[in-house]
């Protein structure tokens, strides 16, 4: 059970019970962020009001992801916060992750390049390491398999090419595609990443298979490197809604 300090007893009496009846009936996005951080927790305590402790957490890290991106030790700081519940709160993003990896195993015909682009950002915008992807698509243009080559630069993954090619071996591709994120980064790709592109084109070639394009996705938006440009922007929500506040109280 997750400890209330003593000021913060009795403030919130019956309230767990009323957030999840209220919160089942809308979506999260019209929540406020310590609603849905409170919402989250209900999942790491069964028991008992987990509202100061959104309250606590949000006010060390910040955003939700900072919390959802924080590791055990950092979060065993904060009062409430024992070492079950830390990694419980770690494990969120890794259920995340077999969640879109399973969905992501199903035959998806992919019939547009903005189905390319949910496919690769589903897969690394919300990874908070530098990881590269290869996805296979059959001859009809269905998503046969996806694999994680990798957790670093792209340039330390690809000089290792078998992984690739056993890849490819295994799915049978007709297609492939490459993608990998810059966390914190903007999506303008590396003299580094332009050069390994042209590497792995060479082993996808050797390997019999037709390759698509390697897309970079950053916090910014997504980056195709066949086509040279960006061909998807991100709108922060957050950063929106905060320089909306500092432009009403200077009067803007």
């Amino acid at each position: 059970m997750t400890k209330i300090l003593p000021e913060e007893k009795d403030i919130h009496a019956g309230h767990r019970a009323r957030v999840i009846e209220s919160y089942s009936k809308i979506e999260l996005s019209d929540l406020s962020p310590h609603q849905v951080l409170e919402y989250i927790l209900f999942y790491v305590f069964p028991r008992g009001d987990v509202n100061p402790l959104a309250h606590r957490l949000l006010e060390k890290y910040g955003t939700i992801q900072n919390v959802l991106d924080a590791n055990e030790h950092s979060l065993k700081e904060v009062y409430g916060i024992n070492e079950r519940s830390a990694k419980m709160l770690v494990g969120i993003i890794k259920i995340f992750d077999y969640y879109m990896n399973s969905k992501m195993s199903k035959k998806t015909k992919i019939s547009g390049w903005n189905e390319i682009y949910d496919t690769c950002e589903s897969l690394v915008r919300f990874q908070t390491r530098e990881v590269l992807y290869i996805i296979a698509l059959d001859a009809s243009f269905r998503v046969i398999n996806q694999r994680k080559l990798g957790t670093g630069t792209c340039a330390q993954v690809i000089s290792s090419p078998n992984s690739i090619c056993d890849f490819i071996n295994e799915t049978k591709a007709a297609f492939i595609i490459l993608t990998h994120n810059h966390p914190g980064g903007v999506c303008k790709p590396s003299v580094i990443d332009i050069n390994t592109n042209k590497k792995f084109k060479d082993i996808v070639k050797i390997m019999n298979a037709q390759f698509i394009d390697h897309i970079i996705v950053a916090s910014d938006g997504i980056f195709s490197i066949e086509f040279n440009k960006k061909v998807r922007s991100f709108i922060n929500t957050e950063d929106v809604r905060q320089i909306a506040e500092i432009c009403s109280k200077s009067g803007k």
